[in-house]
C-alpha cells in the first residue's frame, strides 16, 4: 500500500503546532513612509512599499 500524497499524522500535528505557535499573518493596511497605503505584511516584508523600493533600486544603480 502506498502512501504517496498522503500526510503522516504526526506531520500534520507537527505542522498545527508550528503554525500555532507563529505570530498571525495580517493583512492590515499600514502607511509606508512615503505616504502610500500598503499591508502592514509588505512592510514587515521588505520594510517599505514597493513604489520606494523601486527607487531605492534605481538610486543604486545610478549612483554605480
Amino acid at each position: 500500500m502506498s502512501s504517496f500524497g498522503s500526510t503522516s499524522r504526526l506531520s500534520s500535528d507537527l505542522y498545527r503546532q508550528q503554525t500555532a505557535a507563529e505570530r498571525p499573518i495580517t493583512l492590515r493596511r499600514r502607511r509606508c513612509a512615503c505616504g502610500k497605503v500598503v499591508t502592514a505584511k509588505q512592510l514587515v516584508q521588505y520594510g517599505a512599499c514597493a513604489s520606494c523600493m523601486r527607487d531605492a533600486a534605481n538610486q543604486v544603480k545610478e549612483a554605480a
